[in-house]
């Protein structure tokens, strides 16, 4: 694949591949853009949910918040998934 990039992007891949954590241009390029491409993916996941809780919302499908409740419900769940203690 022939492509030019800009010095800065190109000395930024040097350094990855000169810190041993890749082999060639194309391993950092495919990593960069496969963690984009998550990154997209999360956003997307993020507004759909955003829209489907504003539409809850505007439809009265709400119910009381209570912080130090959802707060325990957090760390319970991430505690059964070994994340805190």
């Amino acid at each position: 694949m022939n492509y030019s990039l800009p010095t800065d992007i190109q000395q930024r891949i040097d350094a990855q591949i000169a810190s041993g954590a890749f082999a060639s241009d194309e391993d950092v390029l495919r990593e960069a853009i496969g963690t984009l491409e998550r990154r997209q993916l999360g956003l997307k996941q993020l507004q759909e949910m955003m829209a489907v809780a504003v539409e809850d919302v505007s439809s009265g499908r709400v119910g009381a918040f209570d912080r130090d409740d959802t707060k325990r419900n957090v760390r319970n769940r991430l505690a059964e998934q070994g994340i805190v203690e």
